[in-house]
Formats: structure tokens, sequence, C-alpha cells
């Protein structure tokens, strides 16, 4: 008699389930895949639309908090950073505020690069909402989206929440015109960089 052969009916059906089985299950499983959709590089993607030139209350405007936020950031963590409004580039620091917010653009720029973390940073609803949603969803990474309008834009809020669920991203969402401290911005978005 071999020595191979289950010695018991039952051996031979636990041994094809640990083979055909995933090693997790449940929760354990949701939370792995999760960690592992994030694995690669970290991309920052930040609205330099015409409405981040308005005020965000004081004598700031909403692109200069974002400019700071972002800086710090990113000497906490390593991320490429794109700016978008027409058309996204990548940048070493946040320019001035320009045209449109063609976040489909942006998200068809850069998923190429393949990224585990996508951060979109933006205040107001994209050109063609439909087009972007589109775009998060050929992503295999996650998009996590922080919000950086005003809370009482319920129409921006509730499309940056489709945006995030769209990739299996998280949402923030933080008041400038309330909170425009630079540091407060930054801890948010260090928070989501992990």
């Amino acid at each position: 008699m071999s020595k191979n052969l289950p010695t018991h009916p039952l051996q031979g059906l636990l041994a094809k389930a640990q083979a055909t089985l995933p090693a997790t299950t449940g929760r354990v499983a949701a939370q792995q895949a999760r960690i592992d959709r994030r694995q690669g590089a970290t991309v920052i993607l930040a609205d330099i639309s015409a409405s981040m030139a308005c005020s965000a209350g004081g004598d700031q405007r909403k692109i200069d908090v974002l400019r700071d936020a972002v800086a710090g950031a990113r000497r906490q963590r390593d991320a490429r950073l794109f700016a978008f409004s027409t058309a996204a580039r990548e940048v070493d620091s946040i320019p001035e505020p320009e045209n449109n917010t063609n976040l489909a653009g942006a998200l068809e720029h850069v998923l190429p690069l393949d990224p585990g973390t996508v951060l979109v940073i933006s205040d107001g609803q994209p050109d063609n909402a439909e087009r972007a949603l589109a775009a998060a969803k050929r992503f295999r990474g996650a998009i996590d989206v922080l919000y950086v309008g005003p809370g009482s834009d319920s129409a921006a809020i509730a499309f940056m929440r489709r945006l995030a669920s769209a990739a299996g991203g998280d949402v923030q969402n933080h008041d400038i015109s309330k909170r425009s401290n630079a540091l407060q911005l930054q801890t948010r978005i260090s928070k989501l960089l992990r």
C-alpha cells in the first residue's frame, strides 16, 4: 500500500479542499485584499481649477492652503504629484489655478502608472462625472478622496463618495472655508497617504 494514499476517505476530501480554498476567508480575506490592492506607488491628483483661487477664509486662498498642506505631506511620505485642470501634468509643487476640472482626463493620465493608491484632492464636481467614474473603475489600486470644498455642496460631496466607492477607497471631507489651517489639511492628507 502506498504511503501517499489517505488512510481515511475524508482525508482525501480535506486535502482537495485545502488545495482549492483560499488561505483566508471572510473579514480576514477582505482586509488582505484591501492591503494587496494598495501595493504600489502613491499618486496625488490635485485639483487646480479656477475655483481653487477662491478664499479659504481669512487672507488665504484655497490653492495656498492646499499647496502648503501637500508639500508638508510629501515630506512625510513619498508620492508623485499631478496637478489637473484642463489637462493633468506631473509637478514638483502645486501651481496657480487654471480653467476646468477634467478629473476623468487626470485619472486616465495616471492609470498607466498602475498606482496602488491615488489620492484625489478636489473642491468640486468634475466636468464629466460619468467619465470620471468609468475611469476610476479601471484602477487596480484604490482611489482615496479628500474633498476640500464647502460643506454645503452636497452634490460635490456625493460625487466624491461615489468616486471613492468606485475604486475601493476612503473619503475625507475638509471644509476649507471653516478650517483653512494648512497643518490640519496636511494631517488629513498624511492619514490618507498612510
